[in-house]
């Protein structure tokens, strides 16, 4: 009868080499869809972002040259024109969030904190497009949700777990 050495069998495991791509590939997978997903979620996440301030940026001009004060519109239609001129604006008439504002003057400007200490959205909407020669701050808010929700991309979320998307604008009217 004859006997097997010892370590014969481990070094013979240790030497076959089928599978060994396979088993590259396993531990290489897990950080490369990682990256890929994490690149394509701050992606869009800026992407979404930029459209937001344009819109903020374009429609804010409405307030600026006087049209919106002659066409009469609604908080609910200034928000509905700013989420119509994104090109992706998910959930966005649902969520956006609008503050505008009239300063006495430019040294007035304070920034809205629109997250509390406990990660809830805590901001109040206001709609004051103001007279000709006013300084007027309009700041927008929208919540966003994480398309690739399987990894945090940072600790500054909603307690809900969305981020917040903002845009800022600040001007004087025109007088109108």
């Amino acid at each position: 009868m004859r006997r097997a050495k010892p370590f014969a069998l481990l070094r013979r495991f240790l030497a076959d080499r089928h599978g060994v791509a396979a088993i590259e590939f396993a531990i290489l997978a897990i950080p490369l869809f990682t990256f890929i997903f994490a690149t394509i979620e701050v992606s869009l996440m800026f992407f979404v972002n930029s459209a937001l301030d344009a819109s903020v940026q374009k429609i804010s001009r409405m307030i600026r040259t006087g049209e919106v004060a002659s066409s009469n519109l609604t908080l609910a239609d200034f928000k509905a024109k700013i989420c119509n001129d994104m090109l992706l604006s998910f959930e966005c008439s649902d969520n956006l969030l609008v503050k505008v504002d009239v300063l006495s003057d430019i040294s007035t400007v304070a920034s809205t904190d629109p997250i509390d200490s406990s990660g809830n959205l805590t901001v109040t909407e206001t709609y004051n497009i103001g007279k000709g020669s006013d300084y007027i701050l309009v700041q927008a808010f929208l919540p966003w949700t994480a398309v690739v929700n399987f990894l945090t991309l940072s600790s500054a979320e909603l307690s809900d777990g969305r981020y917040l998307l903002g845009s800022s604008v600040l001007f004087r009217n025109e007088p109108f």
